[in-house]
């Protein structure tokens, strides 16, 4: 890659930056400006133009470029990453948006060898609560605990997921044989039909919430189990030790999309909102407000709903645009909240809530790993999502804090900071961390998904064959398409 202009030579535009977000501070590197572009090159031609500067776009551009190949990455944004985003909090910095990973999350731990950035474990010291249909249970260990009249029908029920997750091929879920009568169910259906006991219900919904940032009632059934079998079972997505929430990375996940921008250079545009493809025999043409790119092939890896708000000329087929007429991002808040120390370590506990009771939840501790503070991070999902993305700042901040008291008790209305990221109101994401279909999708578009139309590939975590909604996910397909392509060009 050394040496490779990746955009034919010529001067990059003001917009072209690896932007790490603007004003976070000399810590963190702001966005680099270059050269007003002249009039002349306005218009490039690449072999490929990627749409979005996540882990997908970013990990396709760099491996079509490692074959050789020409590239530009067209982000909306002012900065990349796509759903990582960082933020400062009491000096410091963290994910306002994906932070965790799990060991079987091989691609995201080998790009972090890569780039020289540790992982260091979630806290997990302690007691955990969970607080089901008027029970509150401490426990150790990953299984929320619940009324021992309802233990028995949960672990059933768990069960029940697990078996699904192993039958049902995550990355094809429509070839499965019961396709049909399990995207006919929401997951709220399947919940009433195999748990009996109100307490079981309930914390399989937040659950489902907590996973999908949708309600049960919301998405199919069919896309759930296919969700967890993309994850290698249910339990791998709920747990902590050797789960999906198992470690941390040293200074943030941000940080490597903004390490492979960096190696792109100025093939990476900034705040280039895509909003026309046309494609014909001879290539595509990509235009932003400002400029268009020729290129041989075009790869888009925004979220379906968001590529459907794309332009295309010709039209796309009826099935992916059917598809992307009825696959909506979940709805999700993310909340950090910094304290002067971690109090509620001091009680034995781990810092994680389950609560059916709150409106904000659930919430791990987040604390520094030096200097003694204190951290929680949190979440609203799905309804709660729904019902306070629209309120102001303070009254979801005293929201959190009377939540978090409910457990925690009155030092938890006395925070140092506060910090939180509407993605549902974020102007180019509505949402996340991923797209939840609704029943019956999957089964009549679900194909839609993968394949190309024509000069026009799609990647993105959606597209995944393991990890559907992770940045693991985001990242295999990103090495997928380019594959895909490399073979074509």
């Amino acid at each position: 890659m050394a040496g490779h202009r990746g955009i034919d030579g010529g001067r990059p535009s003001r917009r072209v930056a690896i932007g790490l977000g603007a004003g976070m501070g000399a810590g963190l590197a702001g966005l680099a400006a270059a050269p007003e572009a002249t009039a002349a090159a306005a218009g490039r031609s690449v072999d490929v133009v990627v749409v979005g500067a996540g882990f997908a776009g970013l990990t396709a551009a760099l491996r079509l470029r490692a074959a050789g190949r020409s590239v530009v990455v067209l982000e909306a944004d002012d900065r990349v990453g796509g759903r990582t985003k960082p933020g400062r909090i009491a000096g410091e910095v963290i994910d306002l948006g994906g932070q965790w990973v799990g060991p079987s999350q091989t691609r995201l731990l080998d790009l972090a060898r890569r780039y020289g950035t540790a992982t260091y474990p979630q806290f997990a010291t302690g007691r955990n609560i969970a607080d089901i249909a008027g029970q509150r249970a401490d426990y150790e260990g990953e299984t929320p605990t619940l009324e021992p009249a309802a233990m028995a029908e949960f672990v059933d029920v768990i069960g029940k997921l697990e078996k699904l997750a192993l039958e049902i091929p995550g990355a094809r879920p429509w070839t499965f044989a019961g396709a049909a009568d399990l995207d006919s169910q929401t997951i709220e259906t399947w919940i009433v039909a195999n748990a009996k006991t109100p307490a079981v219900r309930s914390a399989m919904r937040v659950l489902t919430r907590a996973l999908l940032s949708a309600e049960p009632s919301q998405v199919s059934m069919l896309a759930y189990a296919a969700y967890a079998a993309t994850a290698g079972g249910f339990g791998a997505l709920i747990s902590t030790r050797g789960g999906a929430q198992d470690a941390l990375f040293e200074g943030g996940t941000w940080q490597l999309a903004a390490r492979m921008a960096a190696d792109l250079g100025p093939a990476v545009v900034l705040n280039a909102p895509v909003q026309r493809i046309r494609q014909s025999d001879a290539g595509v043409v990509v235009g932003t407000p400002d400029a268009e790119w020729r290129a041989r092939y075009a790869v888009v890896t925004a979220p379906p709903p968001l590529a459907g708000r794309v332009h295309y000329e010709p039209p796309m087929p009826a099935a992916r645009d059917g598809l992307t007429q009825r696959m909506p991002m979940g709805c999700v808040i993310k909340v950090h909240v910094a304290y002067a120390r971690p109090f509620w370590r001091e009680r034995g506990l781990t810092g994680l809530v389950l609560s059916d009771r709150t409106e904000f939840g659930p919430w791990f501790d987040h604390s520094p790993r030096r200097g003694g503070g204190g951290g929680l991070v949190g979440f609203f999902d799905g309804g709660p999502a729904q019902r306070w993305a629209d309120r102001s700042p303070a009254d979801r901040r005293a929201r959190v804090l009377g939540d978090i008291a409910l457990y925690f008790g009155d030092e938890a209305l006395k925070p140092v900071d506060y910090l939180e990221e509407v993605w549902t109101r974020a102007a180019n994401h509505r949402g996340g961390y991923v797209a939840a279909p609704p029943p019956g999708v999957i089964t009549a578009f679900g194909p839609a998904l993968h394949e190309p139309v024509g000069r026009i590939h799609w990647a993105g975590t959606e597209t995944a064959d393991a990890w559907v909604g992770y940045i693991d996910g985001a990242i295999r397909s990103g090495e997928r398409v380019a594959d895909e392509l490399a073979a074509r060009l």
